[in-house]
């Protein structure tokens, strides 16, 4: 196969398309050669074994990998710049008390094609222009395969750093190891909590961690990067989400380059201990910080009609 058909396929199944689709008028591909290759060769390794949809427009993938495993994938609501949640793990090994992902910790990382293969799929059915890892896992722990997969979708898939916004939840070295990198991706800081006996709690894994070391680097990394980041907070009812945790956290905000992202807590069935913030406690919440001059946004739970929280459709279908 010569390299320039070579290439036309690579980018068309970066974009959902298969062979048959490749070519076009100006450069189209030899007669039989598309046929012939969809009948020889497997184009993914995966597959989306179920697809749920919500009433706000998400649509949620349970895909099975070759070896049995499986993840998820979101397709997220969204005209002007369509985007994904993708999962970087099979399972996770953080164990986040308020998340499914962690409940059995995690069996593997996603090989760099695993990451590519779920923007293949997710585009099959829309398009997608911003990705998002905040699915299951954590992406630092799989940094390598992570950089290599982005490389290739900067470089073929019109998805540069720029539209890629990367979750951790630290520590403080993690957060360095993405800045050394040297990607202009936005980064999005997992930290529920300002105590950090409380965090312990809410991520026994990051007992060692201090918050505010996490603050200090999320702002070394987002001076080397020159983009603002994300902090994201989950509001769990009489947990984290009370008005002197709302002045604490301005207080500790204030002057830095970020954007709050809060967001109720989704239940899940094996947590029943948890309950997320009431709708006016949350509002109560979001607005303590918009009065303190943060740059704040209280999101809508996404899929909330379609096991929207990580982990929850992969739990579903080990448990069927």
């Amino acid at each position: 196969m010569r390299s320039g058909h070579a290439d036309r396929l690579r980018r068309a199944l970066l974009f959902g398309r298969l062979p048959a689709h490749a070519g076009n008028r100006r450069h189209p591909l030899p007669a039989g050669l598309c046929e012939e290759l969809e009948q020889e060769y497997c184009w993914v390794s995966m597959r989306s074994e179920q697809q749920v949809a919500a009433a706000d427009g998400s649509l949620k993938h349970l895909l099975r990998l070759h070896d049995g495993e499986a993840i998820e994938a979101v397709a997220l609501p969204g005209t002007t710049a369509p985007s994904a949640c993708l999962s970087s793990q099979v399972g996770c090994a953080v164990a986040c008390t308020f998340c499914a992902s962690g409940l059995h910790g995690v069996v593997r990382n996603l090989h760099a094609h695993e990451f590519l293969e779920q923007v293949v799929l997710l585009r099959r059915a829309r398009p997608l222009r911003r990705l998002v890892l905040m699915g299951a896992g954590e992406p630092t722990h799989n940094l390598g395969n992570l950089a290599n997969a982005l490389e290739v979708l900067r470089n073929e898939g019109e998805i540069g750093p720029r539209h890629v916004m990367v979750s951790t939840v630290g520590p403080a070295a993690a957060i360095q190891r993405l800045a050394e990198l040297g990607r202009r991706f936005t980064l999005a800081l997992s930290l529920h909590a300002l105590d950090q006996e409380l965090r312990a709690q809410l991520i026994p894994t990051q007992a060692h961690v201090a918050p505010l070391d996490l603050l200090q680097a999320a702002d070394a990394y987002a001076a080397r990067s020159g983009r603002a980041y994300q902090l994201e907070w989950v509001l769990l009812g009489g947990v984290n989400d009370s008005n002197a945790q709302a002045r604490d956290l301005a207080a500790a905000l204030r002057g830095r380059r970020v954007h709050v992202s809060l967001i109720r807590w989704n239940p899940v069935a094996e947590l029943d201990q948890l309950q997320p913030s009431g709708v006016a406690q949350a509002e109560a919440f979001a607005a303590r910080l918009h009065g303190a001059g943060v740059s704040c946004r209280l999101r809508l739970t996404v899929g909330g009609d379609s096991d929207a929280a990580c982990g929850q459709l992969r739990r579903r279908a080990q448990l069927a």
